[in-house]
């Protein structure tokens, strides 16, 4: 959009279509030249939440439909594990078949008082028996594919050490390069002390980030198939018999909780936290994202995240024009022409969203060019840019010339004047003026010597 002309739109019958749209649409024009915002109010889900963080976000486009201490540092508890699966499958997607072991120090398990006492010495990533575990022992060995399996659906803190241990050699190591992943993903206020999310003072983040985080993960396939499994075998290993992995989510499983339009989800529970979740539903080909931190009862999530989603897929698109064709008008000054350009649309500009999506928009003309005469009523003369807050394109139409212009008679004089073919002509002429005016004179002065 190089080249845009700063020149102030002029928009035929702009009041009574302003007026209209303030109305309709709550929409507020700020001009820049050109180059103008449309800004739409959104209009928030109105929906009671238990939990003291909350967000349900479109996981195709990021936007908001409903906040609540979006960005309050919260503990996440076991939602943790849903970047560390993220994590996990960026570094080992080509080799989920290969075989961890799990060590000593990753198993290991102390009591959560003396774990979290200062100055303990025992590591952030160290176990606790009240916690969830797969029952890892020491020695055991299991593919990274079904660690993967237990983090989410079993929840297991142990698999998560297993993992990190077996990706980077080490969980502190783990831990570092974790979180300048999580960094690199612009999750600004999220720090994780360990891979599972046990409670710790720097081991924090906050519903905005994880719903950004999760938006980025379920573009992932083998993310997204983990996160909505319900059940998974769990393989006979060198140190246990084979049994199944029941997903923690009851979105995903019949019962009371159960939600049909639920894909995937991850619960968490510490005392610090409170009870965490994470979930996904789709419908009609849209996809919807909550995160609920520190609610009092695990229920309270999953009926929460069930009326979120139910209110914001109840919601039925607005469709709404924002020009119209042959209506709304934009004028330009051309050089050389006795009236300004004035350009209009050979189609609607329309655009569609649900009343909890409204987005915000800037709308800019970008002129063909450095318009020329003569311009014929029906030439393209340039295009209407409509771009999302992301600086996405949503739409672009193109903007054609609604009179003919031609170029005034002085225009023309003049460029006739100056052609080169005429200054032959002209030197030439003034040459023979000059010689004519020398003989003159010269004649003047030998007829006043006679005289």
């Amino acid at each position: 959009m190089s080249s845009v002309i700063n020149q102030k739109l002029d928009i035929d019958h702009f009041s009574s279509f302003l007026k209209d749209v303030r109305q309709d649409m709550r929409i507020f024009f700020v001009f820049i030249f050109i180059t103008f915002s449309l800004v739409i109010e959104a209009k928030q889900l109105k929906v009671d939440v238990s939990a003291t963080g909350a967000i349900l976000i479109n996981a195709d486009t990021g936007v908001i439909l409903f906040e609540k201490e979006g960005h309050r540092r919260l503990y996440p508890a076991s939602t943790t594990k849903v970047a560390t699966l993220l994590y996990a499958l960026e570094r080992t997607l080509d080799r989920l078949d290969e075989v961890a072991i799990a060590t000593a120090d990753s198993v290991r398990t102390v009591h959560a008082s003396r774990r979290q006492a200062p100055g303990s010495g025992e590591p952030s990533y160290r176990l606790e028996p009240e916690g969830t575990n797969i029952g890892l022992k020491i020695g055991e060995e299991m593919s990274l594919r079904a660690l993967l399996y237990g983090l989410i659906l079993r929840s297991g803190n142990d698999a998560a050490n297993v993992i990190a241990e077996h990706i980077s050699g080490s969980i502190p190591r783990f831990m570092e390069e974790f979180n300048l992943f999580l960094l690199s993903l612009g999750l600004k206020n999220t720090h994780f002390s360990n891979p599972h999310g046990l409670f710790h003072p720097e081991h924090y983040t906050t519903v905005h980030d994880m719903a950004k985080l999760t938006q980025i993960a379920l573009k992932n396939s083998s993310f997204r198939e983990v996160f909505g499994t319900v059940r998974y075998p769990r393989p006979k290993t060198n140190k246990q018999e084979e049994s199944i992995f029941v997903n923690t989510n009851r979105l995903l499983k019949p019962g009371r909780n159960y939600y049909a339009k639920a894909i995937g989800g991850k619960t968490g529970y510490i005392f610090h936290a409170g009870h965490t979740f994470i979930g996904a539903a789709e419908h009609e080909g849209r996809t919807l994202i909550t995160v609920l931190f520190q609610a009092p009862k695990s229920e309270n999530n999953f009926q929460d995240a069930v009326k979120l989603f139910e209110a914001a897929f109840s919601q039925e698109k607005v469709i709404r024009t924002l020009f119209a064709k042959g209506y709304d008008r934009f004028t330009q000054n051309i050089q050389g022409a006795r009236d300004p350009l004035s350009a209009v649309l050979q189609e609607d500009l329309v655009i569609e969203y649900y009343p909890a999506e409204e987005p915000v928009c800037n709308v800019t003309i970008e002129w063909n060019g450095a318009l020329s005469l003569p311009i014929v009523k029906g030439d393209c003369v340039g295009q209407l840019y409509l771009v999302g807050a992301d600086q996405q394109l949503i739409r672009s139409v193109p903007l054609f010339a609604a009179n003919t212009l031609e170029k005034t008679f002085f225009v023309r004089a003049a460029e006739v004047l100056s052609s080169p073919s005429l200054k032959g002509a002209y030197l030439f002429l003034a040459i023979a003026l000059t010689l004519i005016f020398v003989v003159f004179r010269k004649r003047v002065k030998k007829s006043n010597k006679i005289l």
